[in-house]
């Protein structure tokens, strides 16, 4: 007598995504760990640039550049993370792991959001490293102002940056001048999040804003998050289909 199949439970079908997305951030964090190609090309883009603006702005030892500081930090971390999400794919692409990944019983939303988590976990080790570099150059005393209020606006502006770049990235994987084609796509769409991201930034550097004032600011940021990662999910399938 042939036995009848189990039927497949919500909570199995959501321990197994949660495993598979563990699975997949984990293999792209082993596997940059290995050759930290993206990691350092991040980081030395970023010193670099603080350098360049460091010495382009402070024409005279007594000028107080606390007032460009959230625009010269955004610019910085938008550009770095250009750098790894270019990269996000290409080894998949290239060495063909990405047909067997879409081969496998792996839902393609689970997909983006790990490739989507890869990516803010990279992003925010760079931060880490870059913004003690950035205050010891640019803010007085190296005081950081309201901790809490610059994490609150860095996640939050750090994962629209990586829901929308994860989705593009993964739409320029298949054209053939990807690395001209995400910059083009990418920096139009990610504007209104460096606009909130740079004034709550200097407001807080500046010492003139509280976790409480940025309210509106980390509202429209998570606003914002919501609809790219909404509309990823409702074209993910269709994105790395092609």
């Amino acid at each position: 007598m042939e036995s009848a199949a189990l039927p497949v439970t919500a909570p199995a079908l959501r321990v197994t995504m949660w495993r598979q997305l563990y699975a997949i951030v984990k293999k792209d964090i082993v596997s940059e760990l290995r050759t930290k190609e993206m990691l350092l090309s991040m980081f030395l883009f970023a010193v670099l640039a603080m350098v360049i603006f460091h010495f382009a702005f402070s024409v005279r030892a007594q000028t107080d550049l606390t007032y460009f500081t959230g625009g010269m930090l955004w610019v910085t971390f938008v550009f770095a993370a250009l750098l790894g999400l270019n990269r996000s794919f290409v080894h998949e692409k290239d060495e063909g792991c990405l047909d067997g990944l879409l081969l496998c019983p792996v839902d393609r939303v689970t997909i983006f959001l790990a490739k989507m988590t890869g990516n803010l976990v990279f992003l925010l080790v760079i931060q880490a490293l870059a913004v003690p570099v950035f205050t010891l150059f640019f803010v007085k005393a190296s005081y950081l102002g309201d901790l809490p209020a610059f994490l609150a606006v860095l996640v939050l502006a750090d994962l629209g940056v990586c829901s929308v770049g994860t989705l593009l990235a993964t739409i320029s994987m298949n054209t053939k001048a990807r690395d001209l084609m995400l910059p083009i796509v990418f920096l139009p769409l990610i504007i209104p999040v460096l606009i909130a991201a740079t004034s709550g930034t200097t407001a807080i550097f500046a010492q003139t804003a509280s976790l409480g004032s940025l309210g509106p600011k980390l509202l429209f940021l998570a606003a914002y998050d919501g609809i790219f990662v909404l509309a990823a999910y409702g074209t993910y399938d269709f994105a790395i289909g092609e």
